[in-house]
């Protein structure tokens, strides 16, 4: 290459430099400025929510002094990878210099989405990074202005987003505060119950409830009972799970409770037959996000074998973002839930680890059916066992023709595919007897019992199948 050639190609490539940081590739704060003006101009015109991270790893300094400058490059390049990783498409990161690093999302839903980006930050930091010859776990403070709460100008936002940053150092880093106090007030409570949830695990506060099924004919005979689980909160009393489920699934501490409600649901299978009690098949929510990771029939087929407890009795309700990792059920007592959403969003990775667990004689079930796709396809695509008719259809079908003509068709359809039909939520005796002239195979809700302690379950099959009146209540 002659020397005019080399100048021409450097002088293409200066601009371009001048944009990115050297080490981690990363666009650098310059073009972090730019970037940051052009969206909110476009964000004026949209009417969008912009949100600004301002992150900060904690103790950099003595862990480049202690390893050294070229550790410490590494660290800050797996860094920057593991940042990318939380992040969508169209959001942007880019580091500021040093150990410092800005982001900015746009949040059409809300100042609260970088809440919930500022969690999925500080667990994927739990993970250690490998570094030459050493193994390091770093957290990071994070402080977050919003557009146009806090400024309309770029270098304002900035610079807040800065002071908040400073502010969850001072708070005891890695944590996350908003520069505005009233966001800050909700987000320390949001933080708060995270920490709690953290502990509960460790501190066996959460237990299971069970919810009877009823098969509607041959007497009304108790086929089974779904798993749900509840947080006994030291000072709260019981949690309600809409309460807390979603902050398991936004923080990743699905998995590791997923997990827990696996293990203990196929302990309380064995236990109950080894106990006299009987074959007692359970349902069990699980995560939709930890079914596509595709570590569900590792960890199933793990947990069958540890409980020596068969699939069959074992029933996973898959309900969207609810929870499930590595468990404990046995291969012949296994019936699988997920939800219609759950299906579709990773379809083909779905059926191959449906097909895997079919092979064993786990029987696959849909959950909340009619909320979601309800195609014909899918139906003949997925190993489908089981149709669940979701509650929001079952609650009106006495006063409402079309919810009544929906329940109708999914039973009718699910019968021409040889596939069971589930109502949830039965509360009347009408309800009842709609489902039961209709055809319906099983019943579960209030109307035949409410989630009952393991306990209950046990006197409730011991004293010959009859169910509990039923007793409402807030929580289960």
């Amino acid at each position: 290459m002659n020397d005019m050639m080399y100048r021409k190609e450097t002088d293409q490539r200066l601009p371009q430099l001048a944009r990115y940081d050297a080490l981690t590739r990363l666009p650098n704060r310059a073009l972090f400025y730019e970037s940051l003006r052009k969206i909110i101009k476009q964000a004026e015109i949209n009417q969008r929510i912009v949100s600004i991270l301002y992150l900060d790893i904690d103790n950099f300094k003595s862990i480049n002094d202690t390893l050294g400058h070229a550790l410490g490059d590494e660290l800050l390049r797996q860094f920057s990878l593991r940042l990318l990783e939380c992040l969508r498409i169209r959001d942007m990161i880019a580091r500021l210099g040093g150990d410092e690093f800005g982001c900015i999302l746009i949040t059409p839903d809300g100042s609260g989405d970088a809440g919930i980006v500022a969690s999925k930050i500080r667990e994927a930091l739990r993970e250690p990074f490998m570094l030459p010859g050493h193994q390091v776990t770093v957290t990071a403070s994070i402080g977050i202005s919003v557009y146009p709460t806090d400024s309309l100008d770029a270098d304002t936002l900035i610079r807040n987003s800065d002071t908040a940053m400073c502010r969850s150092k001072s708070s005891g880093k890695d944590t996350y505060r908003f520069f505005t106090a009233e966001m800050n007030v909700r987000a320390i409570k949001k933080l708060d119950q995270e920490n709690a949830l953290r502990q509960a695990l460790d501190r066996n506060e959460f237990v299971l409830y069970y919810q009877p099924k009823m098969e509607l004919s041959e007497g009304g005979r108790i086929t089974g009972v779904e798993a749900l689980i509840r947080w006994n909160r030291p000072g709260y009393g019981f949690v309600a799970p809409l309460e807390f489920i979603s902050v398991l699934e936004q923080t990743g501490l699905i998995n590791r409770v997923g997990a827990w409600v696996i293990h203990s649901a196929c302990k309380q299978i064995a236990e109950w037959r080894h106990s006299g009690v009987g074959e007692i098949p359970v349902s069990v929510n699980v995560s939709g996000r930890q079914f596509s990771q595709g570590n569900l029939s590792r960890d199933v087929i793990r947990a069958t074998q540890e409980n020596n407890v068969e699939p069959e009795l074992l029933e996973f309700e898959l309900q969207t973002e609810r929870a499930l990792r590595e468990n404990s059920i046995g291969s012949d007592m296994l019936e699988l839930e997920l939800t219609e959403s759950s299906l579709m969003t990773h379809a083909k990775k779905t059926i191959d680890i449906l097909r895997r667990l079919k092979a064993i004689g786990i029987r696959i079930s849909i959950d909340d059916f009619g909320t979601g796709y309800s195609s014909l396809a899918y139906l003949k695509r997925f190993p489908v066992d089981v149709l669940k008719i979701d509650r929001s259809f079952i609650m009106d079908v006495m006063t409402n023709p079309a919810d009544a003509a929906i329940a109708t068709a999914i039973i009718g359809m699910a019968h021409s595919l040889d596939v069971k039909v589930v109502a949830e939520g039965v509360e009347t005796v009408e309800q009842f007897n709609f489902l039961r002239v209709r055809g319906c195979d099983e019943i579960q809700g209030y109307y035949l019992a409410q989630p009952l302690p393991a306990i209950e379950i046990s006197k409730l099959f011991l004293r010959g199948n009859k169910v509990l009146k039923p007793v409402r209540s807030p929580i289960l």
